[in-house]
């Protein structure tokens, strides 16, 4: 992946790798990644949007994230970076680098007709093969990033496989939907994950409304009980504290119902997927913190909002989940695509890995409702008739 350059004459380059232009409810967060602390705006059809703390710009640190208007940046159809490197921020006189100045062609969702979305889970640091396997796909519209796209929070390094492998497959060219894994919560950078990645406000569960889909993007947080030592000794308290966070999401879902025609009623809207890392509709999972209501609850939420499809990761398998993988009541109305393996030529519902090899999913929105197929690094379709 070569590094952008810029369109200006300046002496030194600070952005590492393209943007990635990240759905955000009715907006885009357009995250940058530099190799040095800069300033950092993006200028839309002449209007500018910065990065800044109560009116004081953001010079010391290495992302920014710039929230910009969904339908501004679908209309110009194009965007520009400036950063500006700042070595002391003193106070006074402070005296920046050169502005650095790139300059990127955006291309939005469409608003009607059939769309595509390619779709990779669980990455685990890995770019270049998993890159291989969105691009030989051809062309779509907006890709899904589905959690464990590093293989831990432990380093930045791996926090940032999710800026340089939206870079590898977008070029900062159109959008981005991204969800938190469980490998996504593990170690020190865990807890300044949201200094790096798209949030609501902070919050790694929110909507997207762009063109004629609305989705929402729920997040499990870990794949065990809070209790489970490998976050720590119980008797002492862990580091993991995701039941709470699971139950603000069943109200973030109850009121995304109460307010169904600013949501997935909205003038529009033809289709509907939830998107999470983990397939909580798969029973016999120690996900549930010994409360197995709780994602009873999200299903017959999504089952009132008429959800068409839950897309998920963290199997390694690629295949629509079996219906009796639930238990519970009430019984999901929708179906549970699991969306990426570690092989070529993986079989329905089975994992392995294979160095070299991927298989992801393509999502066709269209007339006939929501279609996929699997496709491989190499661009073959898998056959699962």
């Amino acid at each position: 992946m070569t590094t952008p350059t810029p369109i200006n004459a300046v002496e030194t380059t600070s952005l590492l790798c393209h943007p990635g232009v990240f759905l955000i409810e009715k907006d885009y967060e357009i995250i940058l990644l530099c190799d040095k602390p800069a300033m950092a705006s993006v200028i839309i059809d002449g209007r500018t949007f910065t990065d800044n703390v109560n009116g004081v710009m953001r010079t010391d640190t290495d992302v920014h994230k710039i929230k910009v208007p969904m339908a501004l940046l679908d209309k110009a159809k194009a965007y520009r970076v400036h950063l500006s490197p700042l070595a002391d921020h003193c106070n006074y006189y402070p005296k920046p680098e050169p502005t650095e100045a790139y300059e990127y062609d955006f291309i939005p969702i469409p608003e009607t007709g059939e769309i595509k979305a390619y779709v990779l889970a669980d990455t685990h640091g890995q770019v270049t093969v998993p890159a291989e396997t969105a691009l030989a796909h051809g062309r779509f519209d907006f890709l899904i990033l589905l959690g464990d796209i590093g293989d831990s929070a432990a380093t930045k390094d791996q926090v940032t496989t999710l800026h340089r492998l939206t870079a590898a497959i977008t070029g900062g060219n159109f959008p981005t939907v991204y969800i938190r894994g469980n490998h996504d919560t593990r170690g020190y950078m865990a807890e300044h994950l949201h200094k790096y990645i798209p949030t609501r406000d902070g919050k790694t569960y929110y909507t997207f409304h762009a063109g004629p889909i609305w989705g929402v993007v729920l997040d499990c947080g870990e794949d065990k009980p809070d209790t489970n030592i490998e976050y720590g000794l119980p008797e002492t308290g862990g580091v993991a504290n995701f039941l709470p966070f699971r139950e603000a999401q069943t109200d973030y879902l109850r009121d995304l119902i109460a307010n169904a025609n600013a949501a997935y009623n909205a003038d529009g809207v033809t289709h509907r997927i939830a998107l999470c890392h983990i397939n909580f509709t798969y029973t016999n999972r120690p996900f549930n913190d010994k409360n197995p209501a709780l994602y009873e609850k999200w299903i017959g939420c999504l089952n009132e909002m008429g959800i068409d499809m839950l897309v998920c990761g963290h199997e390694h398998r690629v295949g629509l989940q079996p219906e009796s993988y639930f238990h519970g009541d009430p019984t999901p109305a929708f179906g549970t695509l699991l969306t990426s393996a570690h092989r070529d030529h993986p079989e329905p519902l089975r994992g392995g890995h294979k160095p070299g090899e991927f298989t992801g999913t393509s999502l066709t929105f269209g007339e006939d409702g929501l279609t996929y197929v699997f496709t491989n690094h190499k661009g073959e379709e898998l056959d699962f008739k």
